[in-house]
């Protein structure tokens, strides 16, 4: 959905439920088009809208000054960046859209986390679609992220990366990233996940296989 200008935000707003569900950082160097008919080269968000007249849904992807406005316009205080990449300081560092996970990770259960950084990465990498799976299951992991992952999130996304994927695990995904990335290794590290998956079975009793 077209986004340029304050005004045009302010009508989006009004006439649309508008919801921040991902914030991240250019993968690759990878530029983006935003919806305010820019392109993005550093940090984006999603957002989710939804019309109040007859719940229609679209999506928006901008970058940080669009997205700045949508969330002062909304008095939302941002989403947490993912950003998997290494560097001493990131380049748009701002008060009111939290840049930084550290926070986000105190409380998080050890396997839900590793789940989230998943999700998060098939999201970027794949430019998922609001109306798939991912986005729920994420918002189920963030809801709960002091506990357990459950099984059934978990089977979900390694199902869904083994359909994908085409033939390759969500580690063989990242490395092929690590060529042109200095990536942090923390958020690379699905072992708990592998560990959950293959002891787990189908339907029919079979083992299952990690594609994390």
């Amino acid at each position: 959905m077209k986004c340029r200008g304050s005004n045009i935000r302010r009508i989006i707003v009004q006439e649309y439920y508008v919801a921040p569900v991902a914030h991240l950082k250019i993968l690759d160097n990878r530029p983006k088009h935003s919806d305010a008919e820019a392109i993005i080269t550093d940090e984006y968000y999603i957002f989710i809208v939804t019309s109040k007249y007859n719940g229609s849904k679209d999506t928006i992807t901008c970058g940080m000054g669009a997205a700045r406005d949508f969330l002062k316009l909304l008095g939302h205080s941002g989403l947490p960046l993912f950003n998997p990449i290494k560097e001493e300081v990131l380049k748009s560092s701002v008060k009111d859209c939290k840049t930084d996970t550290s926070e986000f990770d105190s409380d998080w259960n050890p396997a839900g986390k590793q789940l989230y950084n998943a999700i998060m990465w098939l999201i970027s990498v794949w430019d998922a679609k609001i109306d798939t799976p991912l986005f729920k299951i994420k918002d189920n992991v963030v809801a709960y992220k002091k506990y357990p992952p459950s099984s059934s999130n978990i089977k979900s996304v390694n199902t869904i990366i083994k359909n994908g994927g085409k033939g390759k695990t969500l580690t063989e995904i990242i490395e092929d990233f690590r060529k042109h990335n200095n990536l942090k290794n923390s958020m690379c590290q699905f072992d708990l996940l592998k560990t959950r998956i293959i002891q787990m079975t189908d339907k029919n009793g079979n083992k299952l296989k990690s594609y994390f």
